[in-house]
């Protein structure tokens, strides 16, 4: 059985390789491509080296443009591979361009396509994002998803595919190095490399093009983050890095600008910090799952859970709300639950499912794995 794994970002590349390791486990013959949607060193090919998987058979090098020739160039250039190697499954992780460029491919091709992190709502159809996985979900034959409500969202849905509440494999990475991330010899040695000189810091992550895009709103945010009376250490996407010199906005001194860097240094990063400050998906999960208070620079978030346990919040792209919901998050003292997001086996079990051949268009199912 051939089974391809197809991913486009850095966050796809991480939720994807424990997969990667699992399906080889189980002795199935598996491709590994990626889109180049992330096309910076610092931004994928790290990610391959540090979680331990192969390089990728094929790298369709389609690099950034917008949402359209996004998607259409994983199409175009997917379709002369999937033809060579006639996978037998197709699994697809997320709600990027690149993740609905190979679920269209692979619909269009009548490979049975498998959705990774199926079932996350935002209700906002403005949002990229919401677009490709509700597209997504509604054409895959196996559809595997990550917490209790993302399966109902799905079985709310009537969606056609096979619906399997497997947990998140993200967890299933965490998990097995949260020892590392908490151990505080080597949180010092990561704090002391980037050079953060201040015992309680934040953490801030910011890419997304509703937030970096559009000028009144990045203006915003930066006036808020210089309102926080703390250290606030940023490793910068290179989007970020190319609007802020283009809007010639000055950064507020409180910001300690680095690199993008390695997961485990992330998250050792995160798990220090007193607050996170993100746009980003996965690392609200992330944040959760160490215990460490978010905020969100978001409208909304396809991660409620992390909302109701009031362990993170929205905050609109204003000054004064930045302030004011950092100040009454900072190091908030959280005992979050875990199990929301599985028990850590999620890849073996997502192993198991398509090894054992079943998945395809059949009436809607719901299963407990």
């Amino acid at each position: 059985m051939i089974v391809t794994v197809v991913t486009g970002t850095r966050p796809q590349i991480i939720k994807s390789a424990p997969v990667l390791h699992a399906l080889e486990n189980a002795g199935l013959n598996v491709r590994f491509i990626h889109t180049g949607q992330h096309y910076d060193f610092e931004l994928a090919e790290q990610f391959v080296k540090e979680f331990s998987i192969r390089k990728p058979d094929y790298n369709l090098e389609v690099g950034s443009g917008t949402n359209s020739y996004q998607t259409y160039s994983v199409i175009s250039k997917l379709e002369a591979i999937l033809l060579k190697e006639m996978p037998d499954y197709l699994i697809v992780p997320g709600d990027t361009n690149s993740a609905l460029g190979a679920a269209l491919t692979g619909f269009k091709m009548d490979i049975p396509t498998c959705h990774l992190e199926a079932g996350l709502r935002s209700y906002d159809m403005l949002m990229q994002e919401e677009i490709n996985r509700r597209l997504i979900d509604h054409g895959a034959a196996g559809l595997f998803a990550p917490t209790t409500l993302a399966a109902q969202n799905l079985d709310n849905e009537n969606v056609r595919g096979m619906v399997f509440h497997t947990g998140d494999t993200m967890y299933d990475i965490l998990i097995k190095r949260l020892s590392a991330f908490n151990d505080p010899s080597f949180q010092e040695k990561v704090v002391k490399e980037l050079g953060i000189s201040e015992e309680k810091f934040g953490v801030l992550t910011l890419h997304r093009r509703e937030n970096v895009d559009i000028p009144d709103r990045l203006k915003g945010i930066i006036e808020g983050l210089s309102e926080i009376e703390h250290q606030i250490v940023f490793p910068m996407h290179p989007r970020t890095r190319h609007q802020i010199a283009d809007q010639n906005l000055t950064l507020p001194k409180n910001l300690k600008i680095v690199d993008p860097i390695p997961y485990t240094t992330m998250m050792a990063i995160v798990s220090k910090a007193s607050l996170l400050l993100t746009d980003s998906g996965g690392l609200q999960k992330e944040a959760y799952l160490l215990n460490t208070p978010c905020v969100t620079i978001r409208d909304n978030t396809e991660w409620v859970e992390t909302i109701d346990a009031g362990a993170n919040v929205l905050v609109a792209p204003e000054a004064e709300d930045i302030r004011r919901k950092a100040q009454e998050m900072w190091n908030k003292e959280l005992k979050n639950n875990p199990s929301v997001y599985g028990d850590g086996h999620a890849s073996e079990k997502i192993a198991r499912i398509v090894a054992s051949g079943e998945i395809g268009i059949k009436n809607n199912v719901m299963l407990s794995m």
